[in-house]
């Protein structure tokens, strides 16, 4: 005798509601009591060979296909009962692609209760439909469903690689969209979802027990997913809400990613695998959101000045440059870390002298942010006279050098002379000015005392003439 369909089992049940006044559960757990019933349930099958309990989440009655999902649990054996639930309809659909569905519309108590079960369960929440497409990529995109993320959390059970390949079915090959669409996750996990996902994925990343393959994912997302509407990285928005444990990890992940990739070089010395450390951790360290804003540029706008020292603190302040053989013999070749740095070769220098869209390094916007403290952590350890001819020479959107920003009259007729000629809005001058008016006179001390030492020392020994920087000022000056 052939199997009876899903929907005719259903139109059964309807018909024993309409004679009388009870409700679906009691209706169906006493039913399942009876001879042969629970035969018939494990074998009906709707039109696409989904199962009844199936067949109730493919028409929303969460209700009932959880009464189905709690009954078959306490009636039948193990065996019969992991059958029914890991059954899958004719597309490959399991009872996660289902209920996903469910949560996409509604994360109601009933739905997140039966995702729970389903977690207890062990139930792959992971596993593709013969489409390439997987129920954890249904809750994330286009939009995630926090509380059944949360869920899956708890279980510990969920991975950054989980996700990465989840949003990769949704993406279809396109790196530019993955990229976009793992950013847009994250954000807004930082921003509705209190960072739950970023902390789980950041924590399971820095454990001893965790493989190679998830810490390359887990920096992919953090260092390497670009967010095409404004260019920033989740490591980017992260700095305003992680803690400095949290901040810590992410530099420890960073860093033991970085050596694993340098290790992958064979580099053949130590000299070079400095050299190559160097060069990795530039890729990341020196990228730059659409408005031209480095790492370090977002640190000092927010004030975070332990982790603008901490960065920094990362870069080599020297030319980097590996040996190659040249008709026999070593020679030195130099690296690039910024082509269009005024020291493309050197990683601290590139750093503190990369423009934003407007023009401003780091140290002009240190003044302009009254910020002393995160002055002098951009000058510490910095050779003499590239301390004196960042001061002295390397001017701002307005074309004004720091020593002249800090000094009012000089700044406003920098100003001027931009409004006039086009370069500036007169209300971004304006603004501009009100914050060089609010800076202090312990920071103007600050500027003007670290250029009188300095030229008092060459005094002594250069002939009075601090040595030409460590950089080329005239590509700074052109810019300006």
């Amino acid at each position: 005798m052939a199997a009876e369909s899903a929907e005719q089992l259903h139109a059964e049940m309807l018909a024993r509601l309409e004679k009388g006044s009870g409700r679906f559960s009691n209706l169906f757990q006493n039913w399942i009591k009876f001879e042969n019933n629970g035969e018939r349930l494990f074998k009906a099958r709707g039109a696409n060979g989904e199962s009844f309990m199936l067949r109730r989440l493919a028409d929303y009655e969460v209700s009932k296909a959880l009464v189905v999902l709690e009954t078959a649990m306490a009636f039948w054996d193990g065996e019969r009962f992991a059958l029914y639930i890991n059954a899958e309809d004719n597309d490959g659909n399991g009872i996660w692609h289902y209920l996903a569905d469910n949560l996409r519309l509604n994360e109601g108590r009933e739905t997140l209760k039966f995702a729970h079960i389903l977690i207890k369960l062990d139930v792959d929440f992971a596993r593709r439909n013969k489409y390439g497409i997987s129920p954890l990529g249904k809750m994330l995109v286009p939009e995630p469903k926090w509380q059944s993320i949360n869920a899956l959390i708890q279980t510990k059970h969920l991975q950054i690689v989980n996700v990465e390949n989840a949003v990769a079915e949704q993406a279809k090959g396109d790196q530019g969209v993955l990229a976009n669409l793992m950013c847009g996750i994250f954000a807004g996990d930082l921003a509705d979802n209190r960072a739950l996902l970023s902390q789980h994925v950041l924590k399971q990343a820095v454990q001893s027990n965790t493989d190679k393959e998830q810490r390359q994912a887990t920096c992919r997302l953090f260092f390497d997913y670009i967010n095409a509407e404004d260019g920033t990285t989740a490591f980017h928005k992260l700095l305003g809400q992680a803690n400095s444990a949290m901040f810590e990890d992410l530099l420890g992940l960073l860093m033991q990613q970085t050596e694993e990739t340098v290790m992958g070089m064979s580099p053949p010395d130590v000299a070079t695998k400095k050299v190559y450390r160097q060069a990795v951790l530039c890729r990341r360290l020196l990228k730059r959101d659409k408005a031209r804003r480095t790492l370090f540029v977002h640190c000092m706008m927010l004030g975070k000045t332990n982790y603008l020292r901490k960065l920094t603190g990362m870069l080599l302040n020297d030319d980097l440059a590996i040996k190659k053989l040249v008709r026999g013999e070593p020679q030195p070749q130099p690296v690039v870390v910024d082509k269009s740095s005024p020291a493309p070769h050197n990683p601290l220098l590139s750093a503190l002298l990369a423009r934003d869209r407007r023009g401003d390094t780091l140290l002009h916007l240190a003044i302009l942010q009254n910020d002393r403290e995160a002055l002098e952590v951009l000058m510490q350890g910095l050779a003499s006279n590239d301390v004196h001819a960042m001061l002295t020479k390397v001017p701002d959107a307005a074309g004004a050098v720091p020593v002249e920003m800090v000094e009012l009259e000089k700044a406003k007729a920098r100003l001027g002379r931009a409004v006039k000629a086009g370069r500036m809005p007169m209300e971004l001058a304006n603004a501009r000015l009100k914050r060089l008016a609010k800076v202090d006179k312990e920071l103007r001390s600050y500027i003007a005392d670290k250029i009188a030492e300095i030229e008092a020392l060459a005094s002594d020994t250069t002939g009075g003439t601090p040595l030409a920087p460590n950089f080329d000022v005239r590509k700074l000056v052109g810019a300006a």
